[in-house]
């Protein structure tokens, strides 16, 4: 839903995103209600507190965020172009989201926002706060740990929470004799891999088969004249996974609308006994 207001149009791509999202439940007068939305990064003095959280309110043109360096909260109000500072106390968890008051005390302290491009910026308690697309933000290139990953990426560490693989297939991966490999190719960047790559995880989350190896291995953009591991391997689109077994290459997986990568994998598995 699009708030209509030229005075936000006009902020940018990014401000004119934000303001047209909104949560479904109202809260109270004085409050408003907050969910968090992992689309978005915070950045913090350059760098990305696993905490920090955007959050989007119902109430068109205000967000919440939280950065946790920070003494109080922040309530962003994208039609005045100002963020105000809110008391911790103030911010109470209400059924899974944020209740946040929308009046703070007289006096609280307000900061000025601006628009750099498709990028939201202020500065509040002498830190530099950035909001921006989490897909915009600076990628991972090169190998990189599972664990890492995980915790470097929000978007890919709450939607794993919500995908319930296939039950039969992880137990048929866990009970697979042969030596499988699997090489990741994917980019933070990347939207189909901001959709694809969680549902993977996850799956290899459950995977506790000691014969199944996983290998993760971030692009950059212009991946195909870049050095670095994906040079030599065919790699023509991301994701993609190359499945080898007992150290031969048997297939590659890739994201297709809909895919189910534990039914896809635990197939190819099944396949080579």
């Amino acid at each position: 839903m699009n708030v209509g207001l030229p005075a936000v149009r006009k902020l940018g791509s990014l401000v004119v995103a934000l303001a047209g999202l909104c949560a479904a439940a109202r809260a109270g007068a004085g409050a408003i209600l907050c969910i968090p939305n992992y689309d978005y990064s915070v950045e913090v003095d350059g760098s990305y507190p696993r905490n920090a959280t955007l959050y989007q309110s119902d109430s068109p043109g205000k967000y919440f965020i939280d950065v946790p360096a920070c003494k109080n909260g922040l309530l962003m109000d994208l039609h005045d172009k100002r963020v105000v500072a809110v008391p911790r106390d103030l911010v109470k968890p209400v059924d899974g989201k944020l209740q946040v008051s929308d009046s703070p005390p007289s006096g609280a302290t307000a900061y000025a926002l601006s628009v750099d491009g498709p990028i939201v910026q202020f500065q509040a308690e002498d830190r530099k706060v950035r909001i921006l697309r989490c897909l915009d933000r600076p990628p991972i290139v090169g190998e990189v740990e599972f664990n890492a990953l995980i915790a470097d990426r929000a978007e890919y560490r709450e939607a794993m929470k919500v995908y319930a693989p296939d039950a039969a297939s992880i137990a048929r991966m866990n009970k697979y004799v042969k030596k499988v490999q699997l090489d990741v190719f994917f980019a933070t960047w990347c939207p189909h891999c901001k959709e694809y790559m969680p549902k993977f995880l996850r799956v290899m989350s459950e995977v506790k088969n000691p014969n199944i190896k996983l290998n993760l291995y971030g692009v950059p953009k212009g991946f195909g004249v870049a050095p670095g591991p994906w040079q030599g391997r065919n790699i023509n689109s991301i994701p993609t996974i190359i499945v080898k077994i007992d150290g031969k290459e048997i297939t590659r997986m890739g994201s297709q609308p809909g895919a189910t990568p534990e039914v896809e994998l635990a197939g190819t598995l099944d396949a080579v006994k």
